[in-house]
């Protein structure tokens, strides 16, 4: 992967939205780390700041990501071509995320997850992500929506947002995105 890393200027990051894209029984994945997306503050090191993750590994796909620091909004998001996708396959978008012990601000702050494909229904979700942040130093992956594709036309766009809070957050780590092919549910873990 080239560690070549394009101009940015003022102070919110502007990812190239470029995904590393696996083929995994013929249905493809994307996996954009976080340099790939668009993060509102992201160029400004006293609210956000890049870490390394390759001590992660391999229990993430991600070697760098973006550490909070501190903000009151919060907004990451990207695109995808949906030529880059299989039709007629239902996908989950998630965002792998960790806490860190000192994390702070999210016991009362909703966090929207947003997906829009290009010739489909929006889907949202909001979540306070303080049982995420009760489990620090642990990855998690979000569930942020799911979609299909009926045509190779156009792009499917993600973001997690928020909040209508005025707290202050900070102390999370964004991995990066996945979108992948939705697996069947296991009916066991249903049940009681």
């Amino acid at each position: 992967m080239s560690q070549q890393r394009h101009e940015q200027t003022g102070p919110h990051w502007r990812g190239d939205h470029q995904a590393v894209i696996d083929e995994e029984e013929n249905l493809n994945v994307a996996h954009f780390p976080a340099r790939a997306l668009d993060i509102t503050w992201g160029n400004d090191t006293r609210f956000w700041q890049w870490v390394d993750l390759k001590e992660d590994k391999p229990s993430i796909k991600f070697t760098e990501g973006a550490e909070l620091i501190q903000v009151n909004w919060i907004e990451a998001k990207g695109t995808l071509a949906a030529e880059k996708l299989s039709l007629s396959t239902t996908y989950e978008v998630l965002y792998t995320i960790k806490f860190k012990d000192d994390a702070f601000g999210w016991h009362s702050s909703h966090i929207t997850f947003q997906v829009t494909p290009p010739h489909g229904q929006k889907s949202k979700r909001t979540l306070v992500l303080e049982p995420y942040r009760k489990d620090c130093n642990k990855w998690h992956e979000i569930h942020a929506g799911e979609f299909s594709l009926a045509s190779h036309t156009g792009e499917v766009a993600f973001s997690m947002y928020g909040d209508d809070s005025e707290w202050w957050k900070g102390g999370m780590i964004l991995g990066g995105v996945t979108i992948k092919p939705k697996l069947a549910q296991e009916h066991s873990s249903d049940k009681s």
